[in-house]
């Protein structure tokens, strides 16, 4: 089975953290899927400076009229049960092979989005921040693929939705914490 990663799964060290076993670049393979686009609007409840505040994250959201790139990493099942704990406000679904515009993977293909309205970030929330670590684990991750990919991610990563906070978070929930840590 393949997860498709749409934010900090496509940085290297940040998708490392989940994984027992090394990862290299090309573990994490560029694909684009249909019928979907990225939003801000995922919470998870995180302490950043002493505070518990609602850290809003990438999300992808069902879009027939858009297409997104990610990446595949190719996972076993005591990986994806360790991911499960990293992304636990998400839902997992399949994304079907149809929306799948890569000809040559044809593979069982899985996201985690957040569908939950508890989970969900709602423009005018109070104390909900983007963290802007979050943004440079993206930003750093970009440099590794081509034009297209960067291309994909301009638009979210521009006229935030929601106030950015400067420093270093943690999650809230102490297992989320460690499978995102690795510890």
């Amino acid at each position: 089975m393949y997860i498709f990663g749409f934010g900090s799964l496509i940085n290297l060290k940040s998708a490392q953290k989940s994984f027992k076993r090394i990862l290299t670049q090309d573990d994490l393979i560029p694909i684009k899927i249909k019928g979907y686009r990225r939003v801000w609007n995922a919470v998870s409840h995180i302490n950043f400076d002493k505070e518990q505040v609602k850290g809003v994250f990438l999300n992808i959201k069902e879009d027939a009229n858009s297409e997104i790139w990610g990446v595949a990493i190719k996972v076993k099942n005591d990986e994806f049960e360790e991911l499960k704990l990293r992304e636990k406000n998400y839902s997992q679904i399949y994304i079907n092979k149809e929306q799948i515009l890569d000809e040559n993977f044809n593979a069982e293909l899985m996201a985690f989005i957040t569908t939950n309205d508890k989970f969900i970030a709602h423009k005018g929330d109070k104390n909900s921040f983007i963290p802007i670590k979050y943004i440079n684990i993206i930003k750093d991750a970009l440099d590794n693929y081509g034009d297209e990919f960067k291309r994909n991610f301009a638009e979210i990563l521009k006229d935030f939705p929601f106030e950015l906070k400067d420093g270093e978070y943690t999650f809230a929930d102490s297992l989320q914490n460690k499978a995102a840590k690795g510890n």
